[in-house]
């Protein structure tokens, strides 16, 4: 559930889930008033669309959104693209017995009329190597050279567009070496996934964005064995920028290595960022989260920036407990979460819910009528592990301010 462009037009997207980390017959449909009357559903896909023993995921679309940016009078979308070969469900399996067949891209797309319509795919490159091409997917030139995951774009207040990236960072160290290596930390030999920042400037005479790439950051595997991942980016109300990571400790002891949020601040518009630190609370205490998503958010209302993510009691391993499901708000000059702020939305409920409960993968925005913020999640695992795991109902939450 997302708007769309400024107003009060809304998306929603549905879609099956059968396997990990891979969905099937998506479908949509639209709201003009902020959710009280809504197109009939429209069906996207019933199959992810292919090419010969390639499959995409994402990619150029006339769905979804981005910030608006007041220089250009444009919206900007962050766009994810994955290629993979052969069945994805087969792939999302053995990716993590250390085969991975599948690569992925960051584009953008721009809008001029609200994101109704949106213009052609516009590639990040971040070294050599050939754009993608419609009518070869599986260029193996392509399907290695500027790999990256995409992260959170934001306008900043002095004019400039920030998109951020997952990228492989190179860093050799033979005893590091011998800690695991997950992905992404794979995503080329002698690297790690680190963090960058694409700092764009609107040129006009182009329409369209000139590009800077920021100094990398990472984390040795012994502190995140999958790296840098999902980046939630926010401009502070000091002018700073703050970047907050999901690490994760898979194969790790979660005692000595326990699962955590890992952030950075840049105080020059994003081209450069401070050494990475595990984010504790305002007490100084450690905060333990697993390797599951979070997002932030910054409310109208009240003018405070929150994170909503899983901050379990004991140290996770891994994916796991992605339970309680909280939402603390964020001392900005930390910056740091406040521990009086920890407030629970949803937990297990050992009579009722499984041991596979999973409070994560969730759509989270602050409704433009009321001020309310909006979760939309799938309770995964609620009824038990096993093939019982994709029965799962979804929910939406309402948090009143």
């Amino acid at each position: 559930m997302t708007y769309i462009g400024r107003n009060l037009r809304r998306e929603e997207v549905r879609s099956l889930i059968r396997s990990s980390d891979w969905a099937d017959t998506v479908r949509r449909r639209t709201s003009e008033d902020n959710g009280k009357n809504w197109t009939d559903w429209e069906l996207v896909y019933k199959q992810a669309p292919t090419q010969g023993e390639f499959t995409k995921e994402g990619g150029e679309s006339q769905r979804g959104t981005g910030p608006y940016d007041p220089v250009s009078g444009r919206l900007i979308k962050p766009v994810f693209q994955r290629i993979i070969k052969g069945k994805p469900e087969v792939a999302m399996k053995v990716l993590w017995e250390g085969n991975r067949l599948f690569c992925d891209h960051g584009f953008y797309q721009l809008s001029d009329d609200d994101g109704r319509t949106w213009g052609k795919a516009h590639q990040f490159k971040y070294e050599n190597g050939p754009d993608f091409d419609p009518d070869s997917w599986g260029n193996p030139e392509y399907y290695r050279t500027n790999e990256l995951y995409i992260g959170k774009t934001i306008v900043l207040s002095n004019g400039t567009v920030i998109v951020s990236s997952t990228i492989p960072v190179p860093y050799r160290d033979k005893e590091d070496e011998k800690f695991p290596s997950v992905f992404p930390n794979d995503y080329r030999e002698g690297c790690v996934a680190g963090a960058v920042c694409f700092v764009g400037k609107w040129i006009k005479a182009r329409q369209d964005y000139d590009w800077t790439k920021s100094k990398s950051i990472f984390l040795p595997r012994r502190m995140s064995t999958r790296g840098l991942v999902e980046l939630e980016l926010n401009e502070l109300t000091n002018g700073n920028l703050l970047l907050i990571m999901r690490g994760s400790n898979t194969k790790l002891d979660p005692v000595k290595h326990p699962g955590r949020r890992w952030f950075s601040v840049s105080r020059d518009g994003g081209l450069t960022w401070s050494e990475v630190k595990d984010m504790r609370y305002d007490t100084g205490g450690q905060c333990y989260s697993p390797a599951s998503i979070a997002k932030t958010i910054r409310s109208s209302k009240t003018g405070k920036l929150y994170w909503v993510g899983n901050i379990p009691d004991v140290p996770p391993k891994g994916n796991s407990p992605r339970y309680p499901l909280q939402i603390v708000e964020i001392d900005e000059e930390g910056p740091s979460f406040k521990k009086e702020t920890v407030t629970v939305i949803d937990d297990r409920d050992p009579e009722k819910d499984s041991e596979h409960l999973q409070l994560s993968n969730f759509s989270l925005l602050e409704n433009r009528g009321t001020q309310e913020m909006e979760i939309y999640l799938i309770r995964l695992g609620e009824r038990g592990g096993g093939p019982d795991i994709w029965t799962a109902d979804a929910y939406k939450y309402s948090l009143i301010f």
